[in-house]
């Protein structure tokens, strides 16, 4: 009996059928070619309707995630085959390229989280892993904000934009703090004295707020209870509201709570603030409205 002869491996490339390559490489570049002109087509079509600064970034977004998927789902169906002979041929390489781009992967994962928990989209403003702003753009691996200050607590941009990666989705927990639309419940806090005059600074943030409310607490009312029976919650109040907090030293923490809408909060605070002051300074404050 012959002795077993073992058949030499075949050649990685000796395996791939030129015809089919060759074929594969034209349909993948007129795959490219079609999916970036229909995308150029729609977004000049959508820049002549004149949408808002806001919808335009996030139809550019959604537009672009929307034409890497095909991209991605389309050139893999066709090269199919020569990618399975490549993955088993690879296999030890492969094991090193995953690790090799393992941050790469869960940025990628991370944009499958967002997108499947509807945690946040274009426009809306955010804090993630202590950077907080506006959501400007989103890719595959990143998410880049406008940042808004000062702190945590201020509403003006810093003229700054910061990139971050869609891996920290998984690494630490989102703020949205556009998640209710066009209104929110506004919280901010006044330091006063510990003394017997807080009631009146009580009274005057109250007052202050219920004159910046009154244009329009009929709509966010009706905002409110829409929201509630949308995603089946309960109404939250929509009263202004003053919680006492003690404070180390002679002083009282007065978090103030009112309805406002959603891209001007930061006015409205101000606007009760300059309230208050005029108030508890003697003079009268503006008139409502």
């Amino acid at each position: 009996m012959p002795p077993d002869v073992t058949p030499p491996p075949l050649d990685l490339l000796e395996a791939l059928d030129r015809a089919t390559v060759m074929r594969n490489l034209a349909l993948t570049l007129a795959l490219w070619v079609a999916a970036f002109g229909l995308r150029w087509v729609v977004m000049r079509a959508l820049k002549k309707r004149g949408l808002r600064i806001e919808e335009l970034r996030r139809v550019t977004a959604s537009t672009r995630s929307a034409m890497l998927l095909v991209l991605a789902v389309g050139t893999g169906a066709l090269w199919f085959d020569e990618l399975k002979l490549v993955a088993l041929s690879l296999a030890a390489v492969a094991a090193a390229l995953v690790l090799a781009t393992k941050e790469l992967i869960m940025c990628a994962g991370g944009t499958f989280l967002r997108t499947s928990s509807r945690s946040f989209e274009v426009g809306d403003r955010v804090e993630l892993a202590g950077v907080r702003g506006d959501v400007i753009d989103t890719t595959l691996f990143t998410t880049t904000v406008l940042e808004v200050g000062p702190s945590t607590v201020g509403h003006q941009r810093t003229g700054r934009a910061v990139t971050l990666p869609n891996s920290f989705l998984f690494s630490h927990p989102l703020t949205n703090e556009s998640f209710t639309e066009a209104y929110v419940l506004h919280s901010f806090p006044v330091l006063v004295k510990a003394d017997a005059r807080w009631r009146d600074a009580e009274r005057a943030l109250l007052e202050g707020m219920k004159a910046e409310m009154q244009p329009y607490a009929d709509d966010a009312r009706k905002f409110f209870e829409r929201m509630a029976s949308d995603r089946h919650i309960e109404v939250p109040p929509q009263e202004p509201r003053v919680l006492v907090q003690t404070e180390l030293g002679e002083a009282l923490r007065l978090w103030c709570r009112v309805p406002a809408p959603a891209r001007e909060k930061g006015t409205v605070e101000q606007a009760v603030l300059r309230r208050f002051l005029d108030a508890t300074q003697g003079t009268r404050p503006p008139a409502a409205g």
